[in-house]
């Protein structure tokens, strides 16, 4: 049987007709395993310069130098080249701004504990002191350390990002306290006593909350993410990382210095002991660090009483000049 050209089509055909055109899903490839897992070593070497001073399988400051430093380099070139894996290279990016946002969110979390005298932040000057090799912490070292607790953040958000993408956000607050509890059983935790600190072990897991949330929600939302952050700019990525880097160096002046820390370091030199100068109630500088078995100078009333303290056991000791909780400082003691 056959239908004229005027004749109504069929009913079949005329709902099919009717039917709204579906909008084409947007393809979600996944990223060569080879190329993942590439990916993944040069990030994990952020955190593996602290692992291998922790681990006592080399200092701090030589994984830094000779391998977390060229390994970053290396991850932010496959992140920026238009010859990579376009996948990969998207997930690196949003990875990175994603750890970002997560960073920032980590210590905006932590921050109401510190007026009740928790020193949640004093670990990250320690990590300048480690990666510069010095015996006294100094503003750009504490700098040095800030990088150090910001690239953290970066390339754990990479590491998410690149097996995780458009994962639900649950997944993000997953990997952040998976994160929090490998620090909790390293020797991280007894070198910085945090294991034996409850108050302190509830606030880092609490800011590791405020790091996988936002995490979690940009990784999740990864092409709606992408698309608004290039509508706002083309490289938001670099422009991300640009920008954290300028308010770091705005906010911690790492070419500042003081009389009080021009004048401890002179009586270390004078001395060849590291040396702290107690201005009022606090050390200038706040950190010392030395070998095991090791002494400092803890010097009071504009130089005229000198103290001399020795130190046995590894790990970061606190000295307090009396009851205020940012009285005194800390000693780093090397295992």
């Amino acid at each position: 049987m056959t239908t004229s050209p005027s004749s109504d089509p069929p009913e079949g055909d005329r709902r099919a007709a009717s039917a709204p055109i579906a909008a084409p899903e947007r393809e979600n490839p996944g990223v060569p395993r080879p190329l993942a897992l590439i990916t993944l070593a040069l990030a994990s070497t952020s955190v593996g310069a602290l692992l291998a001073d922790l681990y006592g399988l080399m200092s701090m400051a030589t994984f830094g130098r000779f391998i977390t430093a060229p390994s970053l380099v290396a991850l932010a070139v496959i992140g920026a080249s238009g010859s990579t894996n376009e996948e990969l290279r998207r997930r690196i990016q949003i990875g990175a701004v994603a750890g970002v946002v997560g960073t920032i969110g980590y210590d905006l979390f932590r921050l109401p504990f510190v007026p009740l005298g928790l020193r949640l932040f004093a670990p990250i000057d320690s990590y300048g002191l480690l990666l510069a090799d010095a015996g006294m912490a100094s503003p750009a070292t504490n700098a040095l350390g800030w990088f150090f607790h910001l690239s953290n953040g970066v390339t754990f958000g990479v590491m998410y990002a690149v097996v995780a993408a458009r994962r639900h956000w649950g997944w993000g607050i997953a990997w952040a306290m998976v994160l929090e509890t490998a620090v909790v059983v390293s020797p991280f935790g007894r070198r910085y006593a945090l294991a034996v600190q409850p108050a302190s072990l509830a606030a880092a897991y609490w800011g590791h909350l405020g790091f996988g949330y936002p995490l979690g929600l940009l990784v999740q939302r990864f092409d709606r993410t992408r698309d608004e952050l290039q509508s706002v700019i083309r490289r938001p990525a670099a422009a991300t990382l640009a920008i954290s880097s300028i308010v770091l160096l705005v906010w911690l002046e790492p070419w500042s210095t003081s009389a009080a820390r021009d004048e401890a370091g002179r009586l270390a030199a004078r001395s060849g002991v590291p040396t702290a100068v107690v201005v009022r109630d606090r050390f200038v500088p706040e950190w010392l660090r030395v070998e095991r078995g090791g002494c400092v100078h803890i010097v009071r009333n504009d130089a005229e009483r000198r103290e001399r303290q020795c130190f046995d056991d590894p790990g970061a000791h606190r000295v307090r000049e009396g009851t205020r909780p940012y009285s005194g400082g800390f000693v780093y003691v090397e295992r």
